[in-house]
């Protein structure tokens, strides 16, 4: 009769142990992304360097124009060298971004314009995505007097199921705004390869 107990405890822990297993191996399952309710880190980014190089671009056709005319000196020169290199770093930098379409799950690329922060409504976002690199982020929302309206601090990042592990997903809660907004982006990597920036 004293078997009885131990044999009902011992089946309860093993339910309990396959509930949690399930639970942690098919996390996301029942997250059906569309065009509309999901951000990707990777693509801010993507925006912030593209943004930076079409700057770049301009500063360097201006100081090759001095050059054209003879007009440059030594600073011109050096001005010059520094906007090529860090045209190249950014051009870099693209190329290391993951792409989601790595993956084996399919998840529906943003709807045009987003999410650009000039003409995305990004109130309607549920969630944010990252490669399995980051450990945590923030991701403010400013409106233009500089206040805080919606995102913060994300660092209860879990595995998409069916991406490999490749990529994490968390909530993001963005408040109703009125144009202009600015988001600030700070990633935490894993390794240390921390990153901020902001787009407009």
């Amino acid at each position: 009769m004293k078997k009885k107990p131990i044999i009902i405890i011992a089946f309860a822990a093993l339910l309990i142990a396959s509930c949690i297993k399930d639970y942690v191996g098919h996390g996301g399952d029942k997250i059906e992304f569309t065009q509309d309710n999901y951000l990707y880190e990777g693509d801010l980014y993507r925006i912030y360097l593209d943004q930076e190089i079409a700057k770049l671009d301009v500063t360097i056709a201006a100081l090759n124009d001095i050059i054209a005319n003879n007009q440059a000196d030594q600073t011109t020169l050096n001005d010059l060298k520094a906007a090529e290199e860090a045209k190249e770093n950014f051009v870099s930098e693209i190329t290391i971004i993951f792409d989601l379409e790595q993956v084996g799950r399919t998840i529906p690329r943003p709807r045009p314009p987003c999410p650009s922060p000039q003409s995305c409504d990004f109130t309607a976002f549920e969630y944010v995505l990252t490669d399995n690199t980051v450990e945590k982020l923030e991701i403010l929302i400013l409106n233009e007097n500089g206040k805080t309206i919606g995102g913060g601090v994300i660092d209860d990042l879990r595995p998409l199921s069916g991406t490999g592990g490749l990529i994490q997903f968390s909530k993001l809660r963005v408040d109703s705004y009125k144009d202009p907004i600015t988001i600030s982006v700070k990633v935490f990597g894993v390794n240390g390869n921390d990153r901020s920036y902001n787009l407009k």
